[in-house]
């Protein structure tokens, strides 16, 4: 077992620490009164802090507000229509009939067949036409062969023939014999008159004489006159029927080789419209008459021909409600569904033209809408890569028309305004 000793103390030591025991009391309640102080003057710095950082977002808040508020009072957004529709060429789809009809030779293409501008599509049966044309041609010929004899007896000039009677011989030297004929005719008429009036001038001269002589009396000279006055005159009125015959005679066959002529220009016209050809590079759809020998009616159709090469025209269907803002002229995007917009991006148009009524879907009866023609730049998507995607006729697209644009702030105020309608009263 340890024991403890007691350290002694000096008298000294004791009284040297009685006398420092109040200083050091003093000294802490020195340190103590710091601490307090610190404490309080920490707590008030901190509340200041505070109070700058909340001042600080509130001024932040605002700045940011006001920079919203003026942003939105300028910044501005377009207003469009939206419609679907679907690609349609310019020229629309072209229509191949035969005016007069007829029937089916020959079927040279196939629905969904590209062919080319002044391509033979068909041709129809050409021998009934062709005959008409072929008996048009012989009556014009044998009339102006006509024509150019009676020319000749009524100006008394040569009988010479057209150009392009050349070739026909036969017509020729049947009018040549005809001309000669009339001509022997005249001629012996007025040859049988003429002698017998030379006759009665050579008795008339004789009679003249013996009544110098008392032989005869001038009762007889005046009867051999007038004969030979009415045989005179016979030979004129002969003369003269056959040249009034002759220039009737070419007259009506001066108009029956106008006519005739006119004829066989439209005869000809028909004998080569019944050879269809594509007015347009396109596709053929929708081809009715397939059977060689089968008959195609008066103004009926055959096919149609969708253009390929037209600038692309986009038919859209506009809601009622829409169509107020909308005009021609306006720009429009065009959207195509089977290509996506994000990747291959859209066409730039304009309004072409708008419908003058609504029409009545035809899927939905209740509804009504305009019909709207935007022609479109391009007739081909680019891409990134500057590759090209075709459009063609039928393909679906949604269209955007730009009708106008509105600040962020007429969008925002809007609830505001439609509210205070709200509580108006009549």
């Amino acid at each position: 077992m340890t024991s403890v000793t007691p350290v002694s103390q000096s008298p000294e030591s004791a009284i040297s620490r009685a006398n420092t025991a109040p200083q050091e009391a003093a000294n802490i309640a020195i340190l103590e009164a710091d601490f307090h102080n610190a404490g309080a003057h920490y707590c008030e710095g901190s509340d200041e802090a505070r109070l700058s950082q909340s001042r600080r977002v509130i001024w932040v808040f605002f700045l940011l507000l006001a920079s919203f508020i003026t942003w939105s009072y300028f910044a501005k957004v377009d207003e469009v229509s939206k419609g679907a529709g679907k690609v349609i060429p310019t020229s629309r789809a072209q229509v191949i009939q035969s005016l007069e009809g007829g029937i089916l030779a020959r079927l040279n293409v196939a629905e969904g067949d590209i062919v080319e501008q002044g391509e033979v599509l068909a041709q129809l049966d050409p021998t009934k036409i062709r005959s008409n044309v072929e008996e048009s041609e012989a009556r014009y010929r044998a009339a102006l062969a006509n024509a150019a004899r009676l020319s000749a007896e009524v100006n008394g000039t040569e009988l010479k023939f057209p150009e392009a009677l050349s070739n026909y011989q036969d017509l020729i030297l049947k009018e040549k014999r005809l001309y000669q004929t009339r001509q022997k005719s005249l001629q012996d008429s007025l040859f049988s008159l003429k002698e017998a009036r030379d006759l009665i001038q050579s008795e008339l001269s004789i009679t003249r004489d013996l009544v110098k002589s008392g032989a005869a009396s001038n009762v007889e000279v005046l009867r051999l006159s007038r004969q030979k006055s009415e045989l005179d005159l016979k030979i004129k009125d002969v003369q003269s029927e056959y040249m009034v015959r002759a220039r009737e005679e070419l007259a009506n066959v001066s108009a029956e080789v106008e006519a005739l002529s006119s004829i066989i220009e439209g005869r000809a016209d028909s004998l080569t419209r019944l050879t269809l050809k594509s007015p347009v590079r396109g596709i053929v759809k929708d081809i009715e008459v397939t059977t060689i020998g089968g008959v195609i009616p008066p103004n009926g159709r055959l096919m149609e021909i969708v253009p390929l090469d037209d600038r692309l025209l986009i038919e859209a269907k506009i809601s009622p409600r829409d169509i107020a803002f909308i005009h021609p002229g306006q720009d429009a995007k065009v959207k195509i569904t089977a290509y996506d917009y994000s990747v291959y991006g859209g066409l730039d148009g304009k309004v072409t033209m708008i419908s003058p009524d609504t029409i009545q879907d035809e899927t939905k009866p209740g509804e009504y809408f305009y019909h709207v023609l935007i022609l479109t730049d391009a007739d081909a998507l680019i891409n990134r890569d500057g590759k090209e995607f075709p459009i063609v006729p039928g393909m679906v697209a949604t269209v955007d028309v730009k009708t106008g644009s509105k600040t962020i702030f007429d969008y925002l105020v809007k609830p505001f305004n439609q509210a205070g309608e709200a509580l108006r009263e009549r």
